[in-house]
């Protein structure tokens, strides 16, 4: 039986719901498993949650099992076997603690994280190591808490990864040295349970005199352990099949139901999408999946809110797109209609003297001659200006200017732009990495834009600062200032700021030039014009690999 286009779609639906249900279980299954191991992984054998059950059975030839070694040395301490006369039969670790001490010293024995179990006529025993202590008799021995860290001292220190604090009487840290962290409490110098696993820190405190010196060390064996953890899982597991065995039934009469929802949004959007391929960016309503009143999307359509957002985002972005290309072919035009009569200009001037000179009506003189020729060179000139910023432009946009920074300390370096109408400001030790011959370029044209345009009283003001990573240069000039219109397309290639009659001040494309040489050297250019005058910022960095 052949199914209908809308029937295949409603059975892909329910499949993949299904599908997709099974990924999720298998997913879940092997996240947990994954959970888990790393969970048993990271927790360690607390050897004071052993019970005595535990050692019974486990003592061959009055020594102590392999797991108890591993054990003792994963909670920083020792075990020992002794028989029922306190002797002692075997030991963990290289050197044994307790071996010279009487029977009577070992049944008054009272240490901080010390463990007693008695099984099968043995006598098991865990001392634990306290290294923070044994660093805290080191450094007693060799230095007074009243004076400064000697360099033996912070060699000890050093040596184990470790770090003392002094306390006042007011319980005030009057010295620190090593790791840098929060200050102690007295309650944190209180003796507790010995815990390793829970311990982020190894302390050890001793009074001298009117100080605290506590000895701080990390725990190498930190590893919390969360008890509810293991039954929260069996719990989760026991849950999971149970509920989920009923959840696929009502998956599966659910997918149904909302597979048939698709058709008609899915229509819509391909709809939408073909309009924008004709160009047509208007929005278009449907009135099945839209409220009339409203104009929302009708609830059980939301699921596709986000792609009718998105489609409305993008019509307004290629309408927008579209108008600013226009804008720009409109900028070009007006541009090289400029550039046209920029150039034909100068040609009309040097075709015209040219003309005058090969004239045989009348006979020129030396000085005239000379006064055509200067005019017929400054054109000349003007036009070869012109060409090589276009050209420099063109290799500018199409990444063909390769630089070569190095440290320019712009004390020195600024220097060669003194004149009588500039003044000039620099930071001590400001410099910058950048190309020089680009930088003398990006200078020589704002400058000269800001001394074309400021009254021959008016001072300039160049300046230079920097911070860590960058450095800003600053001109300031007191000119009339640049009209708002003017300056939202300062920058922009194909926008002439001046008009095409003053060529011979200019090509137009200085600004232009600039900004694609700042841009180049990963800078930023910004500029600030009221009717008291006009401000650029240049900000480059003053790191070598940036």
């Amino acid at each position: 039986m052949k199914l209908k286009p809308s029937s295949k779609l409603t059975l892909k639906f329910s499949g993949y719901f299904v599908v997709f249900y099974l990924l999720f279980v298998m997913s879940i299954f092997f996240s947990f498993g994954l959970f888990i191991y790393f969970i048993y992984d990271k927790v360690g054998d607390n050897v004071h949650m052993k019970t005595t059950y535990e050692f019974e059975g486990i003592v061959e030839n009055e020594q102590l099992p392999k797991s108890l070694e591993k054990a003792a040395e994963e909670n920083l301490g020792q075990f020992y076997l002794l028989d029922q006369d306190l002797t002692i039969l075997d030991y963990t670790g290289d050197v044994c603690q307790i071996c010279d001490l009487t029977n009577e010293q070992l049944l008054n024995l009272e240490l901080q994280g010390m463990q007693k179990w008695v099984a099968d006529g043995y006598t098991f025993l865990f001392i634990a190591d306290l290294p923070a202590d044994e660093i805290l008799q080191k450094l007693l021995a060799i230095w007074q808490p009243s004076k400064p860290l000697t360099a033996e001292a912070k060699a000890i220190l050093k040596e184990a990864g470790a770090m003392v604090d002094v306390y006042d009487k007011k319980w005030q840290r009057t010295l620190t040295w090593g790791a840098s962290k929060k200050a102690l409490t007295r309650a944190d110098l209180l003796d507790e349970n010995y815990d390793i696993f829970e311990l982020k820190e190894l302390t050890q405190s001793k009074q001298v005199g009117d100080y605290t010196v506590a000895v701080r060390l990390d725990n190498p064996s930190y590893k919390p352990f969360y008890g509810p953890f293991n039954k929260a899982m069996i719990l989760l597991v026991s849950v999971f099949i149970g509920g989920h065995i009923l959840l696929i039934i009502g998956v599966l009469l659910f997918s149904l139901s909302i597979s048939r929802q698709f058709i008609r949004p899915i229509v819509y959007i391909m709809s939408r999408i073909e309009r924008l391929a004709q160009f047509k960016y208007e929005p278009l309503k449907d009135k099945i999946i839209y409220h009339k009143k409203t104009g929302k999307m009708k609830r059980k359509y939301r699921l596709f809110e986000p792609v009718d957002t998105s489609l409305n985002h993008l019509s307004e972005r290629l309408a927008y797109n579209e108008r600013q290309l226009q804008h720009t072919e409109q900028l070009r035009e007006e541009w090289i209609t400029g550039l046209s009569h920029d150039l034909k200009t100068p040609l009309s001037s040097i075709y015209g003297y040219s003309t005058m000179l090969a004239s045989e009506d009348y006979h020129w003189s030396k000085e005239e001659i000379q006064q055509f020729a200067k005019t017929m060179q400054e054109k000349a000139s003007y036009m070869d200006a012109l060409i090589k910023d276009l050209t420099y432009t063109y290799q500018l946009k199409n990444n063909a200017v390769h630089l070569n920074k190095e440290r320019i300390l712009l004390s020195d370096w600024l220097e060669q732009f003194q004149d009588t109408r500039i003044d000039i400001t620099v930071e001590h030790g400001c410099d910058v990495y950048a190309d020089k011959l680009a930088l003398k370029r990006i200078m020589d044209n704002l400058l000269s834009n800001a001394i074309k345009y400021t009254p021959e009283d008016q001072a300039i003001q160049l300046s230079a600062t920097c911070t860590n990573r960058s450095t800003t240069i600053t001109i300031s000039d007191k000119g009339p200032g640049i009209p708002q219109a003017k300056l939202d397309n300062l920058f922009t290639r194909y926008y002439r700021e001046t008009n095409t009659t003053d060529a011979a001040e200019g090509t137009g494309l200085g600004l232009a030039i600039t900004k694609q040489l700042i841009d180049l050297h990963g800078g930023t250019i910004d500029v600030q014009s009221n009717a008291n005058g006009t401000t650029f910022t240049i900000q480059l960095s003053n790191q070598p690999n940036e």
